[in-house]
């Protein structure tokens, strides 16, 4: 049965980066950005928008400049606290309030490493599905971002497949980044609808919400930015996860990359909220490093987790659902240090700042790789922050005075009530303390990885969709097919 684990930080443990007169600072400089540079919004519904509710509005080169009042009149009409549905149980549910960081996976990458073989070919449909059952599976995962593309399904029907197989593999809480033009966005709002069983209850728990990127910098997509006007209409979550390159399509340095990214992404929200007030959105905050060798982009430099815990704090700033995100890795194989080190060190900080979801779990290289037991990997490196969340209950039954005095100096405890009770639940061993006791050791972690893999792939599956939602999925991916 599926379950959701949040990580809940005590407010006197979260880590703060910025000092509030900081903050004020980079949201000043963000207010400077949109008045007088403005930000490109290559769509003629966009700029109507924007032009009817005041915003200066240069229809040739498509600029529009935000002045601060308007700003944030229109960011004020952003719920702060807003829910994600799942299929049906309402437990499974995400409920945004600032209260609980909510983990999920990465996406979306186009190659998967057999973790049997160990050889790399293209990801497929079914690598999109496999990994769904394993989130739903995992407590720690709380919603699915497609992991892999099904590059094995037609180019122009890619997000369709993606969601299709979301859908039946999980009752999660499921994201998709790749539904960029209006056709796409039309009908993943039907097979929500279908999900979800009525537009009412679309609305009231969405089971599927949609990130759309814009370009840095200062630039939008046309067709994305249509999408997103279809999402929001349809009542279900927008985020526009903007992600400046330090280096490249941002500025190199931190605070620079904060600004430009603050810029985007609120005059992105603040086209939703002027056209649907009141519409559910969150602030999802990427960005990585150019290598100065190659160009290339970097995602686990020693300085990225600053800004992670940065961007929390400032979408919090404008009391904002916060996406942020940490690993990724910028290598291709998991077994490394490396790649151990900068995945629990992030994880850790970036927790500690509260976002709200953290689509950040099970991805190689730059988010382009899949090797599926690396999912399990990062769940227990989750597991071992949610310990370290909750902190050490002390109360009269672990203090334990009375037993302590029972067994007296020189004595034991391995006959005890109470250890005898509760040895098991601090043991809690995860995937690095796996006895095998052939072996008469602790089995390695990969290994142990890998069989936790193929054992929740034989024994776990979510509650199916019944016969007659699947049969609408596959009938809206037939009519996309044939307007596509």
């Amino acid at each position: 049965m599926a379950s959701i684990e949040p990580i809940i930080i005590d407010p006197d443990m979260q880590i703060k980066v910025l000092r509030q007169e900081e903050l004020e600072k980079l949201h000043h400089a963000t207010q400077t950005v949109l008045q007088e540079t403005g930000v490109r919004f290559p769509s003629a519904r966009a700029l109507k928008i924007f032009a009817e509710a005041g915003a200066d509005v240069d229809f040739n080169t498509q600029i529009v400049k935000l002045s601060p009042g308007l700003l944030m009149k229109a960011l004020g009409k952003a719920p702060r606290s807003i829910r994600l549905g799942s299929r049906w149980d309402e437990t499974l549910d995400l409920v945004l309030d600032g209260r609980r960081s909510y983990c999920g996976t990465a996406g979306t990458g186009t190659v998967t490493v057999d973790s049997d073989t160990g050889q790399e070919r293209p990801s497929t449909k079914k690598d999109t599905a496999m990994m769904a059952r394993v989130a739903d599976y995992l407590a720690s995962i709380g919603f699915y971002w497609p992991m892999v593309a099904p590059l094995d399904k037609p180019h122009e029907l890619l997000p369709l497949h993606e969601m299709e197989a979301s859908f039946l593999n999980t009752e999660k809480h499921v994201l998709t980044a790749s539904c960029v033009n209006e056709t796409s966005a039309h009908a993943a709002v039907e097979m929500a609808r279908a999900v979800a069983g009525s537009t009412e209850q679309m609305i009231a728990r969405p089971p599927l919400s949609a990130i759309i990127s814009p370009i840095s910098p200062l630039n939008n997509d046309a067709e994305a930015l249509d999408a997103a006007l279809i999402f929001a209409e349809a009542g279900l979550p927008v985020g526009f996860a903007t992600m400046p390159v330090m280096g490249s399509t941002g500025p190199a340095s931190i605070a620079g990359a904060l600004v430009l990214g603050n810029a985007e992404l609120l005059s992105a929200i603040c086209l939703l909220q002027l056209a649907f007030p009141g519409s559910p959105v969150t602030y999802p905050f990427f960005s990585g490093m150019m290598n100065p060798y190659t160009g290339d982009c970097v995602v686990t430099t020693r300085n990225q987790f600053l800004f992670y815990a940065g961007t929390t704090q400032l979408g919090h700033f404008y009391d904002l659902p916060v996406m942020s995100s940490f690993g990724g890795s910028d290598l291709c194989d998991h077994a490394g240090w490396q790649v151990g080190k900068d995945d629990a060190v992030d994880a850790y900080y970036i927790c500690a700042t509260g976002p709200d979801l953290l689509p950040s779990l099970g991805m190689m290289e730059t988010y382009t790789r899949l090797h599926p037991e690396k999912l399990i990997l990062d769940d227990d490196i989750i597991q071992s922050i949610r310990s370290m969340a909750r902190g050490i209950p002390v109360n009269k039954e672990t203090l334990n005075v009375e037993e302590i005095g029972n067994v007296g100096p020189g004595g034991h405890f391995l006959d005890t009530e109470y250890t005898l009770k509760n040895l098991r639940d601090l043991w809690d061993p995860g995937i690095c303390h796996q006895w095998s006791p052939d072996e008469g050791a602790f089995a390695d972690p990969l290994k142990a990885a890998q069989q936790k893999l193929k054992w929740i792939l034989a024994n776990h599956a979510p509650e199916p969709l019944d016969a007659s939602c699947r049969k609408t999925l596959d009938q809206i991916i037939k009519t996309a097919e044939k307007a596509l």
